[in-house]
């Protein structure tokens, strides 16, 4: 199946935001996440997401592919791009979704590919440490980037967010 990401403009902001529920739900599984009462999940709203992607520097985009077996396009994740402030000059995956339904097909690895390869220089990957699916994908993608080097590994301990990150650089 082939992915096109489209860069999220403010009209795609949006569609972000209402992908984000499902990223939210889906996470609410590992880091015991909890709606509010009209139903919603707050991280990732729509006024989080105009605050992170007016920052300078900040990159989202919304995977979208041709569903074979309904036969139209339609959304099948997203990522989200920012400066990373502990290392000058590089980025990190901030946030970073493909829904259940397109998981396994390719499409997160091709989408995570592209945007890494869209920005040379450093990058920075963290995840929660409940969330090793997340882990092994990301070693696994950037393992396969020939111009990966100097990949890092290291588990952060701090008691409200304890976490894996890895470091790396794409030449």
């Amino acid at each position: 199946m082939n992915v096109t990401l489209d860069p999220v403009t403010k009209a795609l902001r949006p569609a972000l935001a209402n992908l984000a529920q499902f990223y939210q739900y889906d996470f609410s599984e590992i880091e015991n996440g909890i709606v509010n009462l009209a139903g919603r999940f707050t991280y990732l709203d729509l006024s989080d997401l105009e605050k992170r992607l007016d920052e300078p520097g900040a990159d989202a985009w919304l995977f979208r592919v041709t569903d074979t077996e309904w036969g139209h396009e339609t959304l099948a994740g997203f990522a989200i791009a920012l400066p990373a402030p502990e290392h000058p000059g590089g980025r990190e995956i901030d946030e970073f979704f493909v829904m259940r339904r397109y998981r396994r097909l390719g499409i997160g690895r091709a989408s995570a590919d592209a945007i890494l390869r869209a920005s040379p220089g450093p990058w920075v990957v963290q995840g929660t440490r409940h969330n090793t699916g997340a882990r092994d994908f990301w070693t696994r993608v950037i393992s396969s980037i020939d111009t990966a080097d100097h990949l890092t590994e290291h588990e952060t301990p701090d008691v409200v967010y304890p976490a894996w990150t890895l470091q790396f650089s794409i030449s």
